[in-house]
């Protein structure tokens, strides 16, 4: 900052203000660049960077004083900018450090508003400051872009020594073999393929594959010790590889200069005026001027790009070279670490010493947390050097632990691995020999592959879904993404529930998903002892014969890890259908969610046990395969976890939706299985309707329409309410062939409104307008509900049952052989017409050739159960 150039800079700025000094700088620098030198190139960049270096300086110490801040402050440039390697198009990549909170800093508030596009920097400079606040706990484990452009972190302001003390910071806390492997990702996956495009004349990306493949060399020997880049260019042994890169610097500045135009930056920080095309490669005899003679510039534009083929291959050698070497040596993972990355991938280097069960354990499992850690893979030597027979002596160890807790790659890629070792998993899962080769349900339908690679996919779900999750959590970290009162729809997003879950519970999901059929539980003692099902449904679970109460402690002790950990995994396994149990009951009132709440006893292990769910049946039993159980299985879900959430209301979404006033009163007369249920957010196609029928405005008839909710087929109707109309309903579907899955019916009480929802069974007709309005023509007639009708109702072949399931909550259930849509209709007629009932809802489901309906019901004020039990008797 204080060289002659500077020292310029500075009388400039004395002399005329920030705008003209910036002006006429500049201007003589395009004219170098657009001038015949090319040896010049890193020194014409210099001179660019301190222009806009020496200014921000200058800027950054008269805030200071206008503003009185007295704490430590700095700021330094970064990247380019911190090499003093700009060109016209260059970014200018500065930072704004700070020993003080960041949240609430005025100064900083002042900083930022001034250096906003357009705002007062700009206007006063000529120039944009492109800047970002960190503070001593930002700069704790960069990573990344971020952190290489710390590398290159240069001065520019700080009077209290503030940035050598960050610089130690992140030196103290950075990771050098992730920042080896993220700089040199390029080099090898596509090192060669970028050399040959040397070559090419019709496209060169400059910065991408000139002057970023020798800085990837370069940043691969900073980043060892996290020194600045150009220490590493002063220690080179042949300078000719740092001149081919100040000559891609010099073609880089004349490119910019000539087209004149700036882009703005794309995600890797390209512009397009660094894409060098034909007509670039034939420019550059202009370089000598208009005074030159054509062939003078024929001939110069040949040297030139003889030259800059010699530059481009040149700092392809010296990459290829810095990496080679590094790759040949072997990258140690981590300081006093016996693990290294050479070419071949992950190897460990072992001592002579005769090795245990344990250490060798050990020393496989960190080969393996440090392949999913960093996404590279394991040497295939170590293969029978450090995982040689591994399913003789390998037992749990406490970086078996680490790997479920580890929060980078995938935890299913590294049991796929470890799945080629006959007998290893056995030894960690007691069972999972048996189960992995065992048959299932699923195994017979699909007949594809071995249960321990559907357990693996299972896996594979649940990161996908944590790391779409962290991503859209990334994306709107501005919002509430865990209220429930969602901005858009008041939806929840499985994704970000995942990503939700802290590292204990998910550790928990992902053992629990590893060995759910392994522990023997009570369940699987049944499924066994019932000779009626098939030998591979008796037999598809339970395979160590260790009961879940002692299996997770015995099994895996030794590999740390944490109780709570093992318990809660112990409880999802133990209670893995308790979803699917209750889905099944079709009906999801106070009773089912206060059930639900009490077994979990908090929001994170229901949460757990959610998403545990979700990816168990992420592929079987899927959304795709039964639509209706997972609507049941959501809006549970969404129901149980505001309980924990008592001072949301989720009803209000419907005004943020904008219902009007009229519309949401009667809504709410509804009452709050409605109004907090996951129909709350298909009600909108029928606010008006409903105020139509209130208050006589609109047309005196039911509307009928079908609503897709996520593999459910919906079918919902807004009507006058009347006694018997879930019979009128379930009649007209049955003569038009409508099968039903399930249905939930709602009443108005004060406006004698109903609006009921009617889930479809899969595979049924389509259901188009004219079909709608024969329906809605059925149930304006009260059709359905004559007594007459009677006779035509086809009896039940199963036993008829009424039971008590909550208070004030009945469900009179029943088989058939015969079409479930005639029981259906059998049972709300004779609710209607014999137990004068009020129906809820209905569900309905079919297997091993018959078909069970259960209607859940409210009886009349002043009948018993006894009561009702005998007359359901006569009725059937």
């Amino acid at each position: 900052m204080n060289s002659p150039f500077s020292q310029q800079v500075r009388h400039e700025l004395r002399a005329y203000g920030a705008r003209e000094a910036y002006r006429r700088l500049i201007a003589q620098n395009d004219a170098r660049l657009l001038g015949s030198e090319l040896d010049g190139g890193r020194e014409i960049a210099a001179e660019r960077t301190a222009i806009h270096t020496v200014m921000v300086e200058a800027w950054a110490e008269g805030q200071v004083a206008r503003l009185k801040y007295e704490k430590p402050f700095a700021v330094v440039a970064l990247g380019g900018t911190g090499r003093g390697e700009m060109t016209p198009c260059s970014d200018t990549d500065f930072a704004f450090l700070f020993d003080d909170e960041l949240e609430g800093n005025s100064f900083l508030e002042e900083l930022q508003r001034q250096i906003q596009d357009g705002a007062d920097f700009e206007q006063c400079h000529g120039f944009t400051c492109g800047a970002f606040p960190f503070n001593f706990d930002d700069v704790v484990g960069l990573e990344g872009k971020q952190l290489n452009a710390f590398l290159d972190m240069r001065t520019v302001y700080d009077p209290l020594g503030l940035a050598p003390r960050l610089l130690k910071r992140i030196r103290e806390t950075y990771d050098p073999f992730e920042h080896f492997l993220h700089v040199t990702k390029a080099w090898r996956e596509e090192g060669a393929a970028a050399a040959a495009a040397c070559e090419r004349l019709d496209s060169f990306e400059i910065k991408q594959d000139g002057l970023r493949v020798f800085l990837a060399g370069v940043w691969a020997l900073a980043g060892k010790e996290f020194r600045h880049s150009l220490e590493i260019y002063e220690s080179l042994e042949d300078k000719r590889d740092l001149d081919a890169y100040g000559f891609l610097l010099r073609i880089r500045g004349f490119v910019h200069a000539r087209r004149g135009t700036r882009t703005p930056p794309s995600a890797l920080g390209a512009h397009a005026e660094d894409a060098l095309g034909f007509d670039d490669f034939i420019s550059f005899g202009e370089l000598l001027g208009e005074r030159a003679t054509e062939r003078e510039r024929f001939e110069f534009a040949n040297a030139v790009r003889a030259r800059l083929l010699s530059a481009r291959r040149r700092v392809a050698r010296f990459t290829r070279g810095v990496v080679g070497r590094e790759l040949q040596r072997g990258r140690e993972i981590a300081r006093g670490n016996p693990i290294f990355f050479g070419s071949g991938g992950l190897r460990h280097v072992w001592t002579d010493d005769e090795k245990g069960e344990s250490e060798k354990s050990r020393a496989a499992f960190s080969l393996l947390l440090a392949s999913q850690r960093y996404g590279v893979p394991i040497d295939p030597a170590e293969l029978d050097r450090t995982f040689g027979n591994a399913g003789d002596w390998l037992v749990p160890v406490p970086e078996l632990s680490a790997l479920f807790s580890e929060p980078r790659g995938s935890l299913a890629a590294s049991f796929a691995f470890l799945s080629r070792f006959d007998g290893a998993e056995d030894r960690l899962f007691p069972g999972y020999a048996r189960f992995e080769a065992s048959l299932d349900e699923r195994v017979m339908a699909e007949r594809k592959v071995i249960r321990g690679a559907l357990e693996r996919q299972k896996m594979g779900a649940l990161e996908e879904m944590v790391q779409r999750g962290r991503a859209r959590l990334d994306r709107e970290s501005g919002r509430q993404l865990n209220d429930l009162n969602s901005p858009i729809d008041g939806k929840i997003d499985k994704d970000v529930e995942a990503a939700l879950l802290d590292v204990e519970h998910l550790s928990a999901v992902k053992l629990a998903l590893k060995t759910k059929r392994l522990p023997e539980t009570e369940f699987d003692r049944k499924l066994r002892a019932d000779e009626s099902l098939p030998l591979h449904e008796r037999f598809s679970t339970g395979f160590s014969e260790i009961p879940l109460a002692t299996y997770y402690t015995r099994s895996l002790d030794g590999a740390a890890f944490p109780p709570e950990t093992l318990e809660l995994a112990g409880f999802l396994v133990a209670h893995r259908r308790e979803f699917k149990l209750r889905a099944d009951d079709g009906i999801n009132d106070k009773g089912q969610v206060d059930g639900l709440v009490r077994l979990c006893r908090t929001e994170a292990i229901l949460r757990a046990l959610y998403i545990f769910t979700c990816a168990d049946r992420a592929e079987w039993d899927s959304v795709r395969h039964d639509g209706t159980r997972w609507f049941n299985t959501d809006e549970l879900y969404e129901l149980a976890i505001r309980e924990f959430r008592p001072d949301r209301d989720p009803s209000l979404v419907l005004l943020r939706l904008g219902y009007t006033p009229e519309e949401y009163a009667i809504l709410k007369d509804f009452g709050t299985s409605l109004l907090t249920g996951a129909y709350r957010l298909h009600t909108g196609r029928f606010g008006q309707h409903l105020v139509g029928l209130a208050d006589g405005s609109g047309p005196d008839r039911p509307k009928a329409s079908v609503i897709v909710e996520g593999g459910s087929a919906i079918l919902a109707v807004a009507a006058r309410d009347y006694r018997g109309l879930a019979a009128s309903m379930s009649g007209a579907f049955l003569n038009h062939g409508i099968m039903l899955r399930q249905a939930h019916l709602f009443s108005a009480v004060n406006h004698r409104l109903a609006l009921n929802f009617f889930h479809l069974a899969p595979g049924g007709q389509r259901i188009g307008p004219e079909l709608l309005r024969k329906i809605e023509d059925a149930i304006a007639a009260h059709e359905y509900t004559r007594p007459e009708d009677e006779a035509h109702l086809e009896p039940a072949t199963g036993r008829v049952k009424l039971s008590a399931i909550r208070p004030k909550l009945y469900r009179l259930r029943s088989s058939t052989s015969g079409e479930v849509g005639a029981l259906v209709y059998a049972l709300t007629y004779r609710i209607y017409r014999h137990l004068r009932g009020n129906v809820f809802g209905l569900r309905a489901h079919s297997g091993r050739g018959h078909s069970f309906v259960s209607v859940y019901l409210e009886l009349p004020p002043g009948m018993s159960l006894s009561e009702a039990e005998s007359i359901v008797a006569e009725m059937f």
